[in-house]
């Protein structure tokens, strides 16, 4: 294949050549020294977001998972402590039930003591009183029976005869 003007296609044109070796090697030049340093410097940046949003993730997991924990172990102890406060004021209340159960029952007691000894008291003073009216009625009464009146002396005798066949 040639050309009209005697030239053929594929021979090189070495003056072409070297332009385009020039050309390449600034473009080269350019590009390492300008280029390539703005693209490095944007793929580490690139490359730090995204290793570091995982290492941010994975530290906030770890986070998380330590303060699950944490709250979890708090929970416990809250679980704990309000066991043993429910269980401390369920014995101060039996405590303090069995006391007042118990002074209560002293009270009775005493009151029942203080009542029996009053009874007795006053039984044996309404005996005391009734007495001397038992005997005048009694004396009346065996009078009307006997259809005569009963003197003191003979009275005695009689009541003293009862008795003596009671016992």
């Amino acid at each position: 294949m040639t050309l009209a003007s005697g030239y053929f296609v594929l021979t090189p044109i070495w003056h072409e050549i070297v332009i385009g070796m020039v050309a390449f090697g600034a473009l080269y030049l350019v590009m390492t020294k300008v280029f390539m340093p703005r693209l490095e410097k944007v793929y580490a940046e690139r490359h730090d977001r995204i290793e570091g949003g995982f290492e941010r993730a994975e530290q906030a997991r770890a986070e998380a998972r330590r303060v699950q924990t944490e709250y979890r172990t708090r929970i416990g102890e809250a679980r704990d402590e309000a066991t043993r406060i429910r269980d401390a004021a369920r014995e101060e209340g039996q405590r303090r039930h069995d006391e007042v159960l118990a002074g209560a029952r002293e009270e009775a007691a005493g009151m029942v003591s203080q009542g029996r000894e009053e009874l007795a008291s006053q039984r044996s003073s309404v005996a005391s009183d009734l007495q001397p009216d038992v005997a005048r009625l009694s004396r009346r009464l065996a009078g009307r029976m006997l259809g005569r009146e009963i003197g003191d002396d003979e009275y005695r005798q009689v009541v003293d005869d009862y008795l003596g066949q009671r016992v």
